[in-house]
């Protein structure tokens, strides 16, 4: 009986904690839009203006999730059917862009855009958002779709190539069994651009997240604010729940596929003609940008870099603190979330997370606000503590994926065969299940780090008074300070986010060939 409490306990005291912590103040943000006394407030949603606001950036989105997906399918299937030099360079450097701020290229590309439109940058300010939305986020689609190439087994293939050519056995073998990964990567890259908070405020296109942002920061008017982020809660609660069936596995990064017998294919003819597109594709979302913030860093009369190095290097020390500590939470929440859903099949705290994940960053702010803004909650309210549960909320979801494809990729008979020969679970999972999830525990503390490094939207919502912190700085900043300034301190953050890029790289690369031969 001891024991049965005891699991009990540890099974479902974490649960109500991650609720109470992450899901509650979205809950209760709910309820206060519903127990409102203005009638005005309580039913924004039909005014016409919000209407028209929110459908504007629904239609951004999807521009950007179906040009992202396009971008990303035709990537992944490139780069994960066929054999031909510098694959595996292609796919990490293809990378690049989804593991740096969006806040970053945005910057570069607004000069960019001014150089290429002349004074008529502002007109194709709502193109410099699309365009950035879909550089930044095709190798989501590239990766998903390229873990679902590589699950297909090769056997659908070589029999379908035996009675229909290659371009046939495509449309009627491979894209069936993709159409899952397409809908899951359109539906994650839509809510992405949806909720993006700092692409478009630095273009100064109005979108619904920058109107919630000035309501509450700039106008002060909090009903105004909470009616209109309830109402896209619901717009992608909505989104949520027509795909929840997909959303809830899409696979994000699969470490170190095991066993994998997908078919390839050798390229022996216009091997050039791939290459050529491949470079074409990173120079323009990755190499201009990089080269632009460069140019406009030194173009000045004045050079800027020691003037940017003091803005930001007390900011980036406390970042890198605070993204460490909350990298590590983020791991072991992912750790836990994935080994209940995939070896107990108690799937509630990976549902738990998937809410808080689409949850748009100024709306999640917000509720943030509203929950912990009491004397008593100080200690979280006014302290790094509230941003660690904000970066726990946005990025918890896509650590439990990770982690959870590469505990689905460990036979559940080794398990099983450990606990006939009397080995106790917590044995089990210390001895067989965690050294063979290292790589994957490793990947998702890098992505977990870089995300909360860069994370904008939230941030800027409930970061703590005396606080300095990387992107905030500069966004501030940014405002009133001289381009040249703006673009140093922008390349500042993007070197200092490329420098721990490679130093997790080369750790990674020493770990795992220890652990390969240990």
């Amino acid at each position: 009986m001891d024991r049965r409490v005891s699991a009990y306990i540890i099974r479902f005291v974490p649960l109500l904690l991650l609720f109470i912590l992450l899901a509650l103040p979205l809950l209760l943000l709910l309820l206060q839009w519903l127990t409102g006394t203005d009638s005005t407030v309580l039913f924004s949603f039909i005014d016409r203006g919000t209407l028209w606001l929110i459908g504007r950036s629904l239609w951004l989105s999807f521009i950007v999730a179906l040009l992202a997906t396009c971008i990303g399918t035709a990537c992944g299937f490139l780069l994960y059917k066929f054999n031909f030099p510098f694959n595996k360079f292609y796919r990490l450097a293809l990378l690049l862009p989804l593991l740096i701020s969006p806040y970053i290229f945005a910057v570069a590309w607004k000069d960019g855009l001014f150089w290429f439109f002349g004074n008529t940058a502002a007109v194709y300010s709502e193109a410099g958002v699309v365009m950035v939305h879909a550089f930044v986020y095709f190798p989501l689609a590239m990766l998903i779709t390229g873990s679902a190439l590589s699950q297909i087994h090769s056997g659908y293939e070589e029999a379908g190539l035996m009675v229909v050519s290659f371009r046939k056995m495509f449309v009627k073998i491979i894209f069936p069994l993709i159409r899952p990964a397409l809908t899951t990567s359109f539906v994650l890259i839509l809510i992405f651009s949806l909720s993006d908070f700092s692409v478009p405020a630095f273009f100064g296109v109005r979108t619904f997240t920058t109107e919630i942002f000035t309501q509450f920061s700039a106008l002060y008017d909090l009903p105004m604010a909470i009616g209109q982020s309830v109402l896209l809660l619901l717009v992608c609660l909505l989104l949520m729940l027509t795909e929840h069936r997909y959303l809830s596995d899409a696979p994000f990064f699969s470490v170190s596929t095991k066993g994998s017998i997908s078919k390839k294919y050798d390229v022996e003819k216009r091997q050039i003609l791939w290459h050529g597109i491949f470079w074409l594709l990173l120079i323009v979302a990755l190499l201009i940008p990089v080269s632009i913030l460069i140019i406009q860093s030194l173009g000045g009369k004045t050079l800027f870099f020691s003037q940017a190095w003091e803005l930001v290097w007390p900011a980036a020390v406390q970042s890198i603190k605070l993204a460490t500590i909350g990298a590590l939470l983020i791991t072991a929440l992912g750790l836990w979330t994935a080994y209940e859903k995939e070896r107990r099949s108690h799937r509630l705290p990976n549902a738990l997370l998937l809410l808080t994940f689409i949850v748009p960053s100024t709306v999640l702010g917000i509720a943030l606000i509203r929950y912990y803004n009491f004397p008593v909650l100080n200690f979280i309210y006014g302290t790094a503590v509230i941003l660690l549960i904000a970066y726990t909320a946005k990025f918890g979801f896509i650590a439990s994926r990770i982690t959870g494809n590469s505990i689905k990729q460990i036979p559940v008979s080794l398990g099983e065969a450990a606990s006939v020969m009397g080995i106790s679970s917590q044995k089990i999972f210390l001895k067989i299940h965690l050294p063979l999830m290292l790589p994957s525990l490793f990947t998702t503390f890098v992505l977990s780090f870089i995300l909360c490094l860069g994370e904008l939207g939230a941030t800027v919502m409930v970061y703590p008074p005396g606080m300095e912190l990387m992107p905030v700085k500069t966004f501030t900043i940014s405002a009133n300070a001289p381009q040249a300034l703006t673009s140093s301190m922008t390349l500042i953050n993007l070197g200092v986010t490329t420098v721990l890029l490679l130093l997790f790289f080369i750790i990674g690369k020493y770990v795992f060939k220890k652990y390969r031969y240990a």
